[in-house]
């Protein structure tokens, strides 16, 4: 009965790896790193306007007790979030003039990006 048991532990094992490294169970394609090639100078106020033009998505808010930047960002989404914590994170002190997440207040209107 052990051998049954330890020969069905191993399997699983076996099983979750091989899941793990074909299919994954974090979304692919979340982060990529730019090349040289792709690297530009840009001055201040071309990044802000790139950044605005990239984080156009969003949609005001307001902040109810419990809430949270990520749980709000849930909520506008009905499946998987399409960013990671640091990029939502990062678009949201974007939006809102370089606001920390955990500075938000109860009852106030903040800017919550869209993802696709």
């Amino acid at each position: 009965m052990k051998r049954i048991g330890t020969f069905f532990i191993i399997l699983v094992i076996l099983y979750s790896t091989y899941y793990d490294l074909t299919i994954g169970t974090l979304p692919n394609g979340l982060s990529h790193t730019a090349t040289p090639s792709q690297i530009e100078e840009f001055d201040e106020t071309e990044i802000q306007e790139t950044m605005a033009e990239e984080l156009e998505p969003f949609k005001e808010m307001i902040v109810e007790p419990g809430h949270t930047v990520l749980s709000i960002v849930e909520h506008l989404h009905e499946g998987p979030l399409s960013a990671t914590i640091q990029e939502i994170v990062h678009d949201f002190e974007t939006l809102n003039g370089g606001l920390k997440p955990e500075e938000i207040q109860i009852g106030k209107k903040y800017l919550f990006p869209i993802y696709y």
